[in-house]
């Protein structure tokens, strides 16, 4: 278990017992102000009563999936006090908001001010409780890295000059942020050893990563050559493990500083995208909800299209393609089947508009864009985001990557069955046009929001129904 892991596992526990003594002391309060029944003789009588009893399960329960839609167990080592005390407060005003119109808003009341003062009783418990456990737990962490007891493990990929004045800093100017420095890889001088810390390559770093299990690794490059960091971050982010680069070495055009904690460490996170960590859960829980009512609501559609096909011409309903998606993870795509069950004999290739490759139901289908109506499935799985930046083959990534380093970016959040670029360009039928489309998801990329999906779900729809792009 990584040190993010067993932060995570003791917030998560902490929240979860605060979350329930608070609903149960506030159930003690709720009984000596309701009007109750003559046949309850005590609070042990009211406390066992079927509803309550459900309610003292669904109720943490509930307020759990709050705190996990604001994003608070995301990331939990740089957390700041304030941090943690804005966070507590957001999600415990909200779940009061539903607690009171799901519990409280019918309970038997001698007046409407006793019903205001349940409500304030339970906000100043949960917040009590809750905001009492997660600084502890804040306060414990800071202090173990203070004193080393615990460390946050980083491997450090970069050139030798630049390594040891990171290495400098880590271990003597930042030394109250507990990093420990467990392995290092030298880009430019392979080989070459740095006294008294583990050298690394990049041939074995997958295995040092499962071995290792670093909890970052800290790029340390010279200059300011973005095509060079940004190749270099293609390479990691295959692991899976956050990669950050020194604030000070911060380039102008591959990021941007975003301040999370003040008092911490000076690095900012390269290998996430610029969208909060309460909007990537909703993000997600959007993602299941609507590709489940999409595959039921057009599950008609899906079987006529189905059958169209095989009257159309010959081979299967469905074509499957392996992409690269989030962290470089390969997956399969689903899609209705619009070419030639031999379109790609000779190897991959881009459709073009008068491609006669393409069936004569593929033209129609792909115009309203109905043949990507199948990679709902691939949203439900968790392959793909019902918005998020193209997928695309190996194949095509490597030739583009050549010519636009950048597009390993788009590796830090799920890929999706529509995007800025599909609105904007729509289909490209070479790799020039490929990296036109490119700038489009690259804009998408800093702009990650509800509003800017709903703008690109509302324009996916409008081209679904018109047949036209924006």
């Amino acid at each position: 278990m990584t040190v993010e892991q067993r932060h995570r596992v003791w917030f998560m526990s902490s929240d979860f017992i605060a979350t329930m003594l608070a609903w149960c002391v506030f159930n003690i309060v709720r009984f000596n102000t309701l009007e109750v029944s003559q046949d309850v003789d005590s609070v042990l009588d009211y406390l066992r009563f079927p509803k309550v009893v459900l309610g003292q399960i669904l109720t943490p329960l509930m307020m759990m999936s709050l705190y996990w839609l604001s994003g608070f167990y995301n990331r939990m080592q740089t957390k700041s006090r304030i941090e943690v005390v804005g966070s507590t407060f957001g999600s415990v005003i909200i779940g009061v908001i539903f607690i009171y119109f799901i519990a409280i808003i019918d309970d038997p009341l001698p007046d409407r001010y006793s019903n205001y003062m349940l409500i304030l009783i339970l906000t100043g418990l949960l917040m009590g409780s809750v905001l009492i456990g997660r600084l502890f737990i804040t306060r414990l962490i800071i202090k173990r890295l203070e004193r080393r007891t615990e460390t946050i493990r980083a491997i450090i990929v970069g050139d030798e000059r630049e390594v040891h004045e990171c290495i400098n800093r880590l271990e003597h100017i930042y030394r109250t942020n507990g990093h420990e420095v467990v392995g290092v890889v030298l880009d430019d001088k392979p080989g070459v050893d740095v006294p008294g810390y583990r050298m690394l390559s990049w041939g074995s770093l997958a295995e040092d990563c499962k071995r290792l299990h670093p909890d970052k690794i800290i790029l340390a490059l010279k200059g300011d050559d973005v095509n060079r960091i940004v190749a270099v971050m293609r390479k990691l982010y295959q692991f899976d493990i956050p990669v950050q680069l020194p604030a000070w070495k911060a380039v102008s055009g591959v990021t941007r500083v975003r301040v999370k904690n003040v008092a911490g460490e000076p690095l900012t996170d390269i290998s996430a995208v610029n969208i909060s960590e309460s909007y990537r859960n909703i993000k997600r829980v959007i993602d299941i909800a609507g590709a489940a009512f999409g595959l039921v609501l057009v599950s008609p559609v899906l079987a006529v299209i189905a059958c169209m096909i095989k009257l159309d011409s010959p081979g299967p309903v469905f074509y499957s393609q392996e992409r690269v998606g989030f962290r470089r993870r390969r997956f399969t795509i689903y899609k209705f089947r619009t070419m030639t069950v031999d379109a790609e004999l000779d190897g991959p290739a881009l459709s073009t508009e008068n491609d006669e490759r393409i069936t004569h139901l593929g033209h129609t289908l792909r115009k309203y864009r109905l043949d990507e109506l199948p990679q709902l499935w691939n949203v439900l799985k968790g392959d793909m985001s019902l918005i998020g930046p193209r997928p695309e083959r190996e194949f095509f990534l490597n030739i583009i990557a050549g010519r636009a380093p950048q597009v390993a970016m788009f590796h830090q959040l799920r890929p999706g069955l529509t995007s800025l670029g599909m609105v904007k360009y729509g289909y490209a039928s070479t790799v020039d046009q490929m990296i036109d489309r490119l700038a489009y998801d690259m804009i998408y990329l800093e702009n990650v929001s509800l509003p800017v999906d709903l703008k690109i779900l509302a324009f996916t729809v409008r081209t679904v129904i018109t047949g036209k792009g924006i």
